[in-house]
């Protein structure tokens, strides 16, 4: 394509290019056609080490800048025209560790100043232990946040070893990784980048995604960390429209913090500034304003606006998590989400669609504006002083409904290792003895209002009976949170997994004995329950629990139950009321007194029941 020389040639004046005569209109369809920028408006991402664009969006056309190139060297004009649209609409991404064949970091250095200055999304990775979008196809895949290649994860792992193999590094200052010679020449060649960049970029229009992965552990981690941070305190405040910053694969909260404050200053964004309080009458000076300085209703006010409430106010913890975790509901059968459904949503999996890859707090350490996951509240609020951590346990202990299950949460039906004797139980306590007493801090015990204890299936041989140890070890937690628990303000849920929220059917059954067995198990379980419903006790209790089992050939006179033969529905209300009135006494019938009916299920039932693909 021609166009107009330079005005020093005599020459004749060649045709303007018919390209050039086109409207601008009609010329940015044509570069959409050629795969310049997308017609949704959802970017590109192109590595600058060359390759195709990302297929990080469905699946279709995925352009090669091979496809692109000749209009990009025809003529000067066009080419600032297509450069503007190909990096103000699209991600751009450089690795410093490439195969010898790639340049790496110096592929920044080859951009043109036009390029630089029309730059808006920028990724760059000093170093990636997991956890990427890669530019290449078949690549990348949701939930590839794998911190433990084990467990139920394996085949996840499984694949992501196989198609990561040559993108997963070990993290800096890792022991066996790279040596210190190699982690300093990557955050050299990372300063060099930086000079580069910034400045020759338009302040305020490039958001920057930085990722440099430390081990945390190291004695230099901070140090390190700091150093790859230097270049983003050189640069005024404001000058980047947005910062994405992950300083480890791993939580770690002083990373996580570096992470903020360097994200903060590179932005511009706001930083809480204590204000002056008007001075108390008849004194001089002026006190400092603070949440400890407020009244205790409004620091109750401000703290339900924290993380102390989880986004559907349920949290859970279990044997195996040892940790305060929530489920990110997801139902796929009819109806769809409820509103407060999609507002929970918006607090889990924000790596998920996100071409830059994942900068989840609750996952690495790392800083994103867009991430509002929820992650269990932090030590700082509690460390504050002694009012403020008595009234942030307040907050969280009694505006959450806290599940507590006693091996894991997902796949619920999945059991340790049972040997094959009679009777066994695989721990020494239960993990709701376990919560009770070393979890949940005694003078927060009060504060409960919704407790749900939940046991898997338990083969009937494996139930703990009333003289395991374990029993005794559930009698004495139960008598020791007596005076400790707020019973008439507490709503107590004891569940056992089944069919009906996603524990597959255990063929054959049980026998006459083995049901038996079971029954006295159930009725050991929750007899120590009974001291917490005396009068003025409980608020509210319920049982679900499977009748054992529904496929057993059963005796009448062993169950004694009214109604027709076999009828699975009608056993286990029957088999709920009564281990109810069990517990609850004559104080049964005012459970679902004045049209009172028993709260939903939790997520963890429902939702595991609702994505079964039936």
């Amino acid at each position: 394509m021609a166009c107009a020389p330079d005005a020093a040639n005599t020459s004749p004046t060649p045709s303007p290019s018919p390209l050039l005569r086109l409207t601008p209109d009609i010329r940015l369809r044509l570069y959409r056609y050629l795969g310049l920028a997308t017609w949704d408006g959802q970017p590109y991402q192109f590595d600058l080490r060359g390759g195709p664009a990302t297929l990080g969006r469905p699946a279709g056309y995925s352009p090669v800048p091979i496809d692109f190139y000749g209009l990009l060297v025809s003529c000067r004009t066009i080419y600032v025209e297509a450069a503007t649209l190909l990096y103000s609409t699209n991600t751009f991404v450089v690795h410093h560790y490439a195969p010898a064949q790639l340049p790496g970091f110096d592929s920044l250095g080859a951009l043109t100043e036009a390029s630089l200055r029309s730059l808006s999304q920028l990724k760059i990775v000093v170093n990636e232990a997991a956890c990427h979008h890669r530019v290449t196809e078949d690549d990348y895949r949701d939930g590839c946040c794998c911190h433990d290649h084990d467990g139920d994860d394996w085949s996840q792992a499984l694949w992501c070893r196989r198609q990561h193999y040559d993108i997963h590094q070990a993290p800096l200052l890792s022991h066996g990784g790279a040596t210190s010679a190699d982690d300093d020449a990557a955050r050299r060649a990372w300063h060099s980048a930086a000079a580069q960049l910034f400045s020759r970029i338009t302040p305020g229009r490039l958001a920057l995604s930085l990722v440099c992965d430390i081990d945390p552990q190291h004695p230099q981690a901070l140090s390190l960390a700091e150093s790859i941070l230097a270049p983003l305190y050189l640069l005024p405040r404001s000058y980047l429209s947005e910062c994405r910053i992950r300083l480890a694969k791993v939580l770690d909260g002083p990373l996580q913090q570096l992470a903020r404050d360097a994200a903060v200053h590179a932005c511009g964004l706001p930083t809480p500034i204590p204000q002056a309080c008007p001075a108390p009458p008849g004194t001089a000076a002026a006190a400092t304003c603070t949440l400890a300085s407020l009244p205790r209703e409004l620091r109750i006010r401000i703290l339900e606006y924290t993380d102390l409430i989880a986004p559907r106010r349920q949290v859970i913890w279990s044997r195996q998590d040892r940790a305060y975790v929530v489920l990110r509901f997801r139902r796929v059968a009819e109806p769809p989400l409820t509103p407060d459904e999609v507002y929970a949503e918006q607090f889990f999996d924000c790596y998920r669609g996100r071409p830059e890859g994942c900068f989840c707090r609750r996952l690495h350490a790392a800083f994103a504006l867009h991430c509002r996951c929820w992650a269990p509240p932090g030590a700082a609020l509690f460390l504050v002083c002694r009012t403020l951590s008595q009234e942030a346990q307040y907050v969280f202990f009694s505006r959450n409904r806290f599940i507590v299950h006693d091996y894991k949460v997902s796949p619920i039906w999945r059991l340790p290792d049972l040997p094959q004797r009679d009777p066994y139980y695989p721990f020494e306590q239960f993990a709701a003895s376990e919560f009770l007493r070393d979890v949940v801090p005694a003078s927060a015990l009060a504060y409960l209002r919704f407790l749900e204890l939940v046991f898997p299936p338990y083969p009937p041989a494996a139930w703990p009976g009333p003289d395991h140890p374990v029993m005794r070890d559930w009698i004495a937690t139960v008598g020791w949170i007596g005076d400790k628990l707020n019973p008439p303000a507490l709503t107590l849920r004891v569940m056992g997994t089944d069919e009906s929220n996603g524990t597959p059917d255990r063929a054959g059954g049980a026998t006459a004995e083995e049901a038996a067995t079971q029954l006295r198990a159930y009725r050991a379980l929750l007899r120590p329950l009974q001291r917490l419903a005396e009068p003025p006790g409980l608020a509210r209790f319920y049982a679900h629990f499977q009748y054992p089992w529904d496929t057993a050939p059963w005796d009448l006179a062993l169950y004694q139950a009214p109604g027709p033969w076999y009828d699975p529905l009608f056993h286990k209300r029957d088999l709920k009321e009564r281990l109810e009135r069990y517990v609850m006494g004559a104080r049964y019938e005012s459970l679902y007194a004045d049209g009172r009916e028993e709260p939903g299920p939790s997520d963890w039932d429902d939702m595991y029941f609702a994505d079964r693909p039936w």
